[in-house]
């Protein structure tokens, strides 16, 4: 086997406590890392080491859960499978209830992760790009330079940014919940701000921009024209700079200078 190519695959119960080292080709390398779970809460941490750890917890066997006078000790549950491959780390569980992830990596990494019911994502001190999904549940995310793009369906966005990479565009949505971004004081980027119910705050002093023109559709069959406006807000910070787009449906948006 080339000793820079390291395929791993793991299947661990998520009902007991695991604590599982995965190992990386190059320590030196950026590590890219995914994470898919059907169920549970993820948490990401950067750290100073030179492989990834993985922990996981399940659903404990609650002692007075009986059945015809018999205590539960365990029960049907997902696998985990953890694949390494040239620094490469995917993390996927199968359909069952699920557990929870926490996940050290060094710092210059790379994350992708999705959970689609029952938990929270928590990301933090990681530099490469963030990309977070949650169906329902809140993200967090703290301490990141790289772009993020955050993202729940039900849930809160709270994002916190150490430094910005000049030149990525980035995007915090939800459809019910608040959006809360910190931003370094000397950010420069154009602002994209919508939501349908709730207010929008900000202590960056915002040059406001005209709202977008109206789109005016074609003729119906009955003659009739349809023109919608998008009811998002527009201005720039900093003369200006890469899209950052803000938008709920259900809840206020903050966007904080760091202090």
């Amino acid at each position: 086997m080339n000793k820079f190519l390291l395929a791993l695959s793991i299947l661990a119960p998520l009902f007991a406590q695991e604590h599982i080292p995965v190992p990386l080709a190059d320590a030196n390398r950026p590590v890219s890392l995914t994470i898919h779970l059907m169920t549970g809460s993820i948490t990401v941490r950067g750290y100073s080491g030179h492989e990834v750890i993985v922990d996981t917890k399940g659903r404990p066997a609650g002692e007075h859960e009986t059945h015809d006078g018999l205590h539960r000790i365990g029960g049907g549950g997902s696998g985990l499978t953890i694949e390494s491959d040239n620094n490469k780390i995917t993390i996927t569980s199968h359909i069952g209830p699920g557990g929870d992830l926490t996940v050290q990596t060094p710092v210059n990494t790379s994350v992708n992760v999705k959970t689609l019911a029952g938990g929270q994502i928590t990301i933090e001190g990681v530099d490469g790009e963030i990309e977070a999904q949650n169906l329902n549940g809140a993200v967090t995310v703290r301490n990141a330079s790289g772009p993020v793009v955050a993202s729940s369906l039900n849930g809160s966005v709270t994002v916190t940014m150490a430094s910005v990479k000049s030149g990525s565009p980035m995007s915090f949505t939800t459809l019910n919940g608040n959006i809360d971004v910190t931003l370094p004081s000397n950010v420069a980027a154009d602002f994209k701000m919508k939501t349908n119910h709730g207010d929008i705050y900000s202590d960056f002093d915002v040059k406001m921009k005209a709202p977008p023109a109206p789109v005016v559709s074609g003729k119906d069959s009955k003659g009739k024209y349809i023109i919608k406006t998008d009811g998002s807000q527009s201005g720039s910070v900093n003369g200006g700079g890469p899209e950052y787009r803000f938008s709920t449906l259900n809840g206020n948006i903050y966007i904080r200078k760091t202090r």
